[in-house]
């Protein structure tokens, strides 16, 4: 597919990538209900006309509008076409949704496997997390692995900003890091990704562009290796109270092998702090596991401390 594409320089040539098509998945393996020409993101399968990469120096307002550094706006055809949420839900463009028309074939992820968060008593100003780049999975059948931290709104869940390392995020067996933030009227957003090798050491920061003025946020996904970065600057749309120290997210795996070779993956010095930017102390992490007796069960397992997130599997 030639929609959505991204271009940048790697070894000295140019290359170009394109989200995921959900028609990349073995057939076996894609889920129904979706059309072949969608694509996979971190916040489930879109059609690729709501999918929209925002440049470094551009601005995501609330509205959709993208606005450049010379303060010129740009508002991207409105997306008209319903996407997927991975627990199989049909969300409309207005936001109403119903229950799920995806059934997987045969036994196959895809969506939130483990993670550990925390729902916050005072606003979230910040977050910040450093990780490694896992090694490549032993079975490459076209599958998605996402890692991330992220925060939500609550009590009413609108979007999430998200620095997000993929395995087979975009075309090509690869690591990339993009960060996100979904999904203003059906539509959600990317900055240009960066590709990354096995061992690179990530950090993602997600934080208000103030101290007490969270009307702009950047979310930066770093490889603090190469000292390379993409940055997604972007309005939020509300109160970010639902914390993530860690997630790992993954669609069209149906083996444990399909998960990268090493485990466990560790997301360490992880500091939360308010909008005053003022370190939290207390981040009580609680162990999940949306993916419930989905199969392949491969040993999931969650431990935290006060400043690291263990996803091992």
């Amino acid at each position: 597919m030639a929609v959505c594409g991204v271009a940048f320089a790697a070894d000295n040539a140019v290359q170009t990538f394109t989200p995921k098509g959900v028609s990349e998945f073995e057939a076996s393996q894609r889920p129904q209900g979706v059309p072949t020409d969608y694509v996979v993101t971190p916040n489930g399968f879109f059609s690729p006309s709501c999918v929209q990469r925002v440049e470094e120096g551009e601005t995501l307002h609330a509205d959709g509008s993208i606005e450049a550094a010379n303060g010129v706006v740009r508002k991207p055809a409105l997306c008209t076409q319903a996407h997927y949420r991975f627990d199989g839900s049909r969300v409309e463009p207005n936001g109403s949704f119903s229950l799920p028309p995806i059934q997987a074939r045969q036994p196959t992820i895809n969506g939130w496997v483990e993670d550990a968060n925390y729902s916050s008593s005072v606003n979230i100003g910040k977050i910040v997390a450093t990780w490694k780049v896992p090694s490549t999975p032993t079975n490459q059948s076209g599958q998605t692995d996402y890692f991330f931290p992220g925060l939500e709104q609550l009590p009413t869940v609108e979007s999430i900003l998200q620095p997000v390392l993929g395995y087979g995020a975009f075309s090509g067996t690869v690591w990339t890091l993009s960060s996100w933030n979904c999904c203003v009227s059906g539509t959600t957003y990317y900055s240009g990704p960066i590709n990354v090798k096995a061992g690179d050491t990530i950090l993602g920061t997600t934080q208000c562009k103030a101290a007490n003025s969270c009307s702009t946020w950047t979310i930066t996904s770093k490889d603090v290796t190469t000292n390379t970065s993409t940055t997604l600057t972007t309005k939020p749309y509300g109160n970010l109270l639902w914390v993530f120290g860690g997630v790992m997210e993954v669609y069209g795996v149906s083996s444990c092998n399909q998960l990268p070779a090493s485990s466990p993956l560790t997301y360490s010095s992880i500091a939360v702090y308010n909008t005053a930017f003022t370190k939290i102390s207390n981040t009580p992490w609680g162990a999940d596991y949306p993916v419930g007796s989905t199969s392949p069960q491969c040993s999931y397992n969650v431990s935290t401390t006060s400043s690291s997130v263990t996803l091992r599997y």
